[in-house]
């Protein structure tokens, strides 16, 4: 499973900047309200928080807002927002040029990483680790850090979110896979959460599922999110936790890092789940479904501490 596994995060990773493009158009426009100047628009078309880095290659006759380095910008929410201004400098003929890239995501500077997760199954089952992976120890340090879990189901199992967050993209018309057929991403259907700290979380399911949230639904932690409904070779979910770091050196042409979570194991006990476990029973302790929501969410979905 492990040299399979290499080309399925491999391929996940680069989906990251294929959907980036997608979402997200950057453009020029003159201001109406002030002769001269212009305006740096930003359009995102998808829902989540995307992160843009722009670079001017030319900028004669025009001092920038935001100053004439790279400007990075998060956009939140569907529709335009500015990013920058272009104003006049006397009566030098202004010219302007750039290029820019964006992420899904925002930047994360700091992650707390003993953040409780729940393991992601319902109460009172139980759910057993395929194995932890390493992508640096299958294909050589030099790529980064990713680390990928994987979590085996049965026939009719639900998977659940393991933290709260937005739904920013699904997909579950993937091709269902023969007997003793590697996975890819063409055999893989997704879910893919973002979490009030800005990590993503990445549910790659190798089964056919019947999807049970949306692009654009809020979640919280616990919520049912597929079933495995339809008869398959197995049930498998590999669950990676990524974020998006601008700051820190990216390998292999990447600036996205996974983190190992830390999970609700049993009544008094959040740790780093173990390969090739049998976790039994899975809990939801109140106080981590509810540790991100505000009063008013946790009255309306009637909760308690």
């Amino acid at each position: 499973m492990k040299t399979h596994l290499i080309g399925l995060l491999i391929l996940c990773g680069i989906s990251f900047t294929a959907n980036s493009q997608r979402a997200v158009r950057v453009y020029s426009e003159q201001d109406n309200f002030k002769k001269g100047s212009y305006r740096i628009m930003a359009e995102l078309t998808k829902h989540g928080s995307y992160t843009v880095s722009l670079t001017f290659q030319q900028l004669t006759g025009l001092t920038c807002s935001e100053g004439i380095g790279n400007i990075i910008s998060t956009l939140n929410g569907l529709g335009i927002q500015q990013i920058a201004t272009l104003n006049p400098i006397g009566n030098i003929s202004p010219h302007f040029t750039y290029s820019y890239t964006s992420w899904v995501g925002k930047s994360i500077n700091k992650l707390d990483s003993l953040y409780p997760y729940l393991l992601p199954g319902t109460t009172s089952t139980s759910i057993k680790t395929s194995g932890v992976y390493f992508l640096g120890d299958l294909i050589g340090k030099g790529y980064g850090e990713f680390y990928a879990m994987g979590f085996l189901y049965n026939l009719g199992d639900t998977i659940c979110a393991t933290r709260g967050g937005l739904v920013y993209d699904v997909f579950d018309k993937a091709e269902p896979r023969k007997e003793g057929e590697v996975f890819s991403t063409k055999t893989r259907n997704l879910i893919s959460i973002e979490h009030n700290d800005g990590t993503l979380a990445r549910y790659n399911i190798l089964s056919e599922i019947k999807m049970l949230v949306q692009i654009g639904d809020k979640v919280i932690p616990g919520q049912p999110l597929a079933v495995f409904e339809k008869q398959g070779p197995d049930y498998t979910m590999i669950f990676d936790l990524y974020y998006l770091n601008l700051r820190e050196t990216g390998k292999g042409a990447t600036n996205y890092f996974t983190t190992r979570p830390r999970f609700v194991l049993g009544s008094n006990e959040i740790a780093l789940a173990s390969a090739y476990t049998q976790y039994a029973p899975i809990i939801h302790p109140i106080e981590i479904i509810t540790k991100e929501l505000s009063n008013r969410e946790i009255k309306k979905l009637g909760l308690k501490h």
